[in-house]
């Protein structure tokens, strides 16, 4: 008992001094990436996505996830790296969440802009300005680029110089092929010509790197799903692993050197992984 009271005050005084320099140096770094946790929410949300969600209530939601996670972690096994473990898995759930959004919408705002500027060129052609025609996108179309148009209309209406309202709908939307077609549309207002067959040279220029796009990634694809399979097969085979020999392999998650192992695998496979992803991301 005398021997064990050495290390409760060693271990009381490395808490203490733990807990202070977290308090003391840490602070003002969580409030950093608090604050620009926030920013994305709120460029996010309501600038690209245009969801009418505060960003600090996302972002309480996050805390609230990811200390939730944490205790459920603790509570099922007692561990707390496990915990951590949980902590930061539901701390990067939401990124994700909101990089695949923007991706998605991305993607079906793209697949709608054809359609859109047909409806431009059609409108230019029956004598409407660019305004007016830019209005019969946002009445007849549906889904993003309603949205997308609609915003811009509003910035417009509110006093904005519609060549800034198109450099402000580009930067929302993060699409190469939106920022060609405004740049072009703010070309064309400046240098004048035929409307109509500038909207139908536009379209069928997106037309074609959108073809294009699409060769490359059926091009790609393999190496894709390579990179996909490459990431998946050791966790088969580790499934294999503990069916056949369950005590050896759970020596990997309770002896250092197992988990040294296993920290320095997964970090090969997460690079490799990124690696190949990047070598397969060609863009026009």
């Amino acid at each position: 008992m005398n021997h064990s009271i050495p290390w409760l005050l060693t271990i009381s005084a490395l808490t203490f001094v733990s807990v202070y320099v977290l308090v003391r140096y840490g602070s003002e770094p969580a409030r950093r990436l608090l604050a620009r946790q926030e920013d994305m929410y709120d460029r996010v949300l309501r600038q690209q996505l245009l969801i009418d969600v505060a960003p600090r209530t996302a972002l309480w939601l996050t805390v609230a996830g990811v200390a939730a996670a944490g205790l459920v972690g603790l509570a099922f096994s007692g561990n707390p790296i496990v915990a951590l473990f949980c902590a930061a898995a539901a701390a990067a759930v939401p990124t994700l969440l909101l990089r695949h959004l923007q991706q998605k919408r991305r993607l079906k705002l793209e697949e709608q802009l054809v359609d859109g500027l047909t409806t431009i060129a059609s409108g230019t052609r029956a004598g409407l300005n660019l305004v007016q025609s830019l209005e019969l996108v946002a009445t007849n179309h549906h889904g993003p680029i309603q949205q997308e148009f609609a915003q811009l209309l509003r910035e417009y209406q509110m006093g904005l110089d519609l060549n800034q309202a198109m450099r402000n709908a580009s930067n929302r939307i993060g699409s190469p092929l939106y920022r060609l077609t405004f740049t072009a549309m703010e070309m064309h207002r400046l240098r004048g010509g035929d409307s109509a067959q500038s909207m139908d040279r536009i379209a069928e220029s997106v037309r074609e790197i959108s073809r294009l796009e699409g060769k490359l990634d059926a091009l790609t694809s393999q190496g894709r799903f390579q990179a996909i399979g490459m990431a998946v097969m050791p966790l088969v085979f580790f499934v294999m692993l503990y069916a056949i020999d369950p005590q050896g392999i759970t020596m990997v998650f309770t002896e250092p050197m197992g988990r040294v192992l296993l920290l320095v695998v997964v970090t090969m496979i997460v690079i490799a992984f990124v690696w190949i992803r990047k070598i397969m991301s060609v863009e026009i």
